[in-house]
């Protein structure tokens, strides 16, 4: 069945089961409104989720990069100073032949700085107290060590001591010394007695 209105625009025609035309197009329902909006969310979540892979991706990119160069890097050898070798403190005595300093290849008693023979470590700082039981001085003498070291006289009951100190060269090798002072002539040519050597190892 067909009726006819008017509009402002003058008369429509209809079906009865048609709406007039100041209800159409019908008026959004509230389920074509949620639809909208989850749209919505849904595309900007889907922008959020594009922009953060990108950074993500940026990110892992450049740590890439670092650790690439970290490892470059630690392959590169460094030139490392060795550490110094801890000091060392030692001890001598200076015992004549009436005290029974050290028996010779001879069979006699003979002058000697007992524990002269010293073995060290390469630019080590050695501090040396020495005893002295003569009534004469000695010297301690290395000239390839620059050491010229007097030790004064003391006595059998009272004995001298004497402190010094020294750093080892640098080269590893046996050093001679000597006491410079007149005393036993055996005990002067020979080694271990009034002459010895000082080994320096690296």
């Amino acid at each position: 069945m067909t009726t006819q209105t008017t509009s402002p625009n003058g008369p429509i025609q209809t079906d009865n089961d048609v709406h007039l035309d100041n209800n159409w197009p019908p008026p959004p329902t509230r389920k074509d409104g949620a639809w909208r909006e989850w749209l919505a969310i849904g595309v900007f979540l889907t922008a959020l989720l594009s922009i953060l892979a990108v950074i993500l991706s940026l990110v892992a990119l450049s740590s890439n990069t670092s650790t690439t160069t970290t490892i470059a890097q630690a392959a590169t050898p460094v030139a490392s100073t060795p550490a110094a070798p801890p000091p060392l403190a030692v001890t001598m005595a200076v015992k004549t032949d009436t005290e029974h300093g050290k028996r010779g290849t001879d069979g006699k008693w003979h002058d000697a700085i007992l524990g002269g023979n010293l073995s060290v470590k390469a630019g080590q700082t050695v501090t040396v107290t020495v005893s002295n039981y003569d009534s004469a001085p000695h010297t301690y003498t290395s000239p390839s060590m620059g050491l010229n070291e007097t030790i004064a006289a003391g006595s059998e009951k009272v004995p001298r001591v004497v402190k010094f100190t020294f750093k080892a060269p640098s080269t590893p090798g046996t050093y001679k010394w000597f006491c410079a002072l007149p005393c036993d002539p055996w005990a002067m040519a020979h080694d271990g007695y009034m002459r010895g050597h000082v080994t320096v190892t690296a």
